[in-house]
């Protein structure tokens, strides 16, 4: 008999896509003036933990995705190749370079390095991957939340340059010639807006969550202290909004607040959290839609570029909504026609009975 869906997983997975829809949405129409109101500077200080709750909570679904599987062993990252796959081809064919083709064949290295840079679903992608390796290991699940936590603290210490200093490049300028090598490093950090160092520590410690806090009362203790340590912790520095974005201190701020987020989500009524089911199970595609919508996509502009920063803070939050609501009912549209043809295509067609002679 299949578990039953955990109404606190959709909730989250619903809170981080639309969290990453507005923000994008303000970003690209809110006019110069109106981001200086003091709600939207507020909001501005809580927009960057739009992309840790996003990721942290990919990570808290595939662990927890894997383990209603009942997968063992090298079934695992085989059962996850598929969705590897998927992520990194939505992730490269949104940043198809359709605007600069020729730059592209030419080897310009401007266009490769727009074209490798790492956004979010890349940096999922491989951090599934290497998630599905490190649960196909033998060994109790305290070893292996062990390891994924060692691999998000190695991810943040390597991307705050704790460890290789002053490593990425401030431009394409300083990336390596060859493609392949290009490839890594916009990977490992370049250029990329998200690259694996240090971003993938968020969705590390999303899985970590998955493993060592099971759904129910004693998860959510586990989630709740693990966030407040972390808030004690990291509030001993001072300067936490002036910090950058890889700066270990202050991902792991962000990761202590997102996992008390967490924890308070888990304690809402499973009535309440479950009518975030339909946008939380198609996070993925509302995602993947609602960014060619706002930041064009090939040689197709977006709203950044047909409104531009030009909207007031009420103007700005409609079209934001507007945006999740369109790339909703299209995701929608779209996976349902998906599954009637899939249906029509594998299910045979029954066979007329055989005539009978008269």
């Amino acid at each position: 008999m299949p578990r039953p869906r955990l109404a606190a997983l959709d909730a989250a997975r619903a809170l981080g896509v639309v969290a990453m829809v507005m923000g994008h949405t303000l970003d690209a129409v809110l006019s110069p003036a109106a981001r200086q109101t003091r709600l939207m500077v507020q909001y501005w200080h809580v927009r960057g933990f739009t992309a840790p709750l996003f990721l942290l909570v990919s990570g808290w679904a595939v662990t927890l995705a894997i383990a209603r599987s009942g997968a063992r062993g090298w079934a695992v990252p085989r059962g996850r190749l598929r969705r590897v796959a998927l992520l990194l081809g939505i992730g490269y064919a949104l940043r198809w370079p359709g605007w600069a083709l020729g730059g592209l064949r030419a080897g310009d290295r401007d266009v490769w390095a727009h074209f490798l840079a790492f956004d979010a679903l890349h940096c999922i992608a491989v951090a599934l991957l290497v998630t599905s390796l490190v649960l196909a290991l033998p060994g109790p699940k305290a070893v292996k939340g062990g390891l994924l936590g060692a691999l998000a603290a190695a991810a943040v210490l390597l991307g705050g340059g704790a460890l290789v200093p002053g490593a990425a490049p401030a431009s394409a300028a300083g990336l390596p010639r060859s493609l392949p090598a290009m490839a890594l490093a916009q990977a490992l950090g370049g250029t990329s807006s998200f690259p694996l160092l240090p971003w993938a520590a968020y969705f590390f410690a999303g899985t970590v969550v998955g493993l060592v806090a099971p759904p129910g009362r004693r998860g959510v203790v586990i989630t709740a202290i693990a966030g407040m340590t972390l808030l004690v912790v990291t509030t001993q520095w001072a300067g936490l909004a002036n910090r950058p974005p890889g700066d270990p201190v202050l991902v792991a701020f962000r990761a202590g607040v997102v996992l008390w987020l967490l924890a308070a989500l888990s304690l809402v009524p499973g009535a309440a959290a479950s009518r975030a089911a339909p946008l939380g199970r198609r996070s993925l595609g509302v995602y993947a839609l609602h960014l060619p919508v706002v930041y064009g996509w090939s040689t197709h502009p977006g709203l950044s570029y047909r409104i531009g920063q030009a909207l007031g803070p009420g103007a700005a939050l409609g079209v934001a909504l507007a945006v999740l609501g369109v790339s909703f009912v299209i995701y929608r549209g779209l996976a349902l026609g998906a599954r009637a043809v899939a249906e029509r295509v594998i299910r045979p067609r029954p066979r007329p009975p055989p005539a009978v002679a008269p």
